[in-house]
């Protein structure tokens, strides 16, 4: 995906947030950049920066989402709704910070 900080913020604010915290944003920004990761690795990034950091004032679970299945419409993929509202929601109570675990997640909801 082609994503900029910018549009991340623009995003988070449609859903009525704001930047409380931009290190994890950049961190995850940066990734997107990264050629020998898979797109499905830096999704996760993105979703671990989001989910797990809480960046933003509200939003953050949405806003996660959105990309999901902005990377969804993109890949040209089928997504499993009930199941990435699951993993969504799972990943940010548990604090989820491992790559492959998310990364694994995203797998089994998007093909």
């Amino acid at each position: 995906m082609d994503i900029s900080k910018e549009d991340l913020l623009r995003i988070n604010k449609g859903f009525g947030g704001n930047l409380r915290s931009g290190s994890s944003i950049d961190f995850a920004i940066e990734m997107q950049k990264n050629h020998k990761i898979s797109q499905y690795k830096k999704l996760a990034y993105l979703w671990r920066a989001i989910l797990v950091d809480h960046p933003f004032s509200d939003g953050n679970k949405r806003t996660a989402t959105f990309f999901a299945l902005k990377f969804v419409e993109e890949n040209h993929k089928q997504i499993d709704r009930e199941l990435i509202i699951h993993h969504t929601l799972s990943i940010a109570k548990k604090n989820i910070t491992n790559i492959r675990q998310i990364e694994w997640r995203l797998k089994s909801c998007i093909k």
